[in-house]
């Protein structure tokens, strides 16, 4: 019996960056709500882009976001992971020596951009629909931490970032989430262990749980349900981790999925 299914967005219900979900996920989540079934967004993006884009289910999801960091409702949050400050000035700096680098900081209370760049901006606040604050210096942000994501748009994140990945790897979980994002977090945070909290609180066994992803933020993630599904776009480390592949982001490949969770067919198992 499924008892707790877990969806990433960006690759896995939407293209990368966009706000273009199929209405009828929303009916789905509804009904899967009505049987006692818990949904939980398990995302890279902010919390404010999540429940921006989950808008008509809000009140009956539960939100991963920040790649784990931070597990909460709309109401309220319930758990983060903060990262230690002393490192993260000389990450910013380094970051802003980079050509081509944008920076992005996610903190508890909102997430924060120093950007000149009006399309970056733009696309950060209408693409991913994040509530952000303009600052004029990140260094100066005071609040908790839970992600510095750096972005580039030559879609060859890990590339570009590489002396950074290999400048801080040892002390934090440095990954590429897609081609054109890097995120930096505590080294114990990740999508999986986000899952794990959400199990033990609610009661729920992995055997109980699904979970959809498509990039390597989501292996963790794959590894603690039974049920776990890879998009047909997914990246080959996913898909080695999961146990099953549905189609594409872009085809619709988790709705039919979920849909078949409520018609109680046995397919998925």
């Amino acid at each position: 019996m499924i008892r707790l299914i877990c969806s990433d967005i960006d690759g896995t219900l939407v293209p990368d960056g966009s706000r273009n979900i199929n209405p009828e996920v929303f009916e789905v989540i509804g009904r899967l709500h009505e049987r006692g079934i818990h949904f939980a967004i398990c995302s890279g993006r902010a919390q404010s882009s999540i429940l921006g884009l989950f808008e008509p289910v809000r009140e009956k999801i539960f939100i991963i976001s920040l790649g784990g960091a931070m597990i909460g409702t709309c109401h309220r949050t319930l758990f983060q992971w903060a990262m230690p400050g002393d490192d993260l000035d000389e990450m910013i700096r380094q970051g802003r020596r980079i050509p081509g680098c944008e920076l992005e900081l996610d903190g508890v209370a909102h997430s924060y951009l120093e950007t000149k760049n009006e399309e970056f901006k733009s696309w950060i606040l209408n693409g991913y629909g994040t509530d952000i604050e303009m600052v004029e210096d990140l260094t100066r942000v005071r609040d908790q931490i839970v992600m510095l994501s750096m972005y580039h748009s030559g879609h060859q994140a890990a590339t570009v970032f590489r002396d950074f990945m290999e400048t801080w790897q040892d002390r934090y979980k440095v990954g590429t989430a897609g081609a054109m994002w890097l995120d930096v977090q505590r080294k114990d945070t990740n999508k999986g262990r986000a899952v794990a909290y959400l199990q033990e609180s609610l009661g729920i066994t992995p055997e109980e749980t699904m979970v959809f992803g498509d990039q390597r933020n989501d292996v963790e993630m794959m590894r603690q349900a039974y049920h776990s599904y890879a998009v047909e776009n997914a990246v080959d480390e996913v898909k080695e981790a999961a146990r099953f592949v549905t189609g594409r982001c872009d085809e619709d490949g988790v709705l039919k999925v979920l849909k078949r969770v409520l018609a109680g067919e046995e397919a998925f198992r």
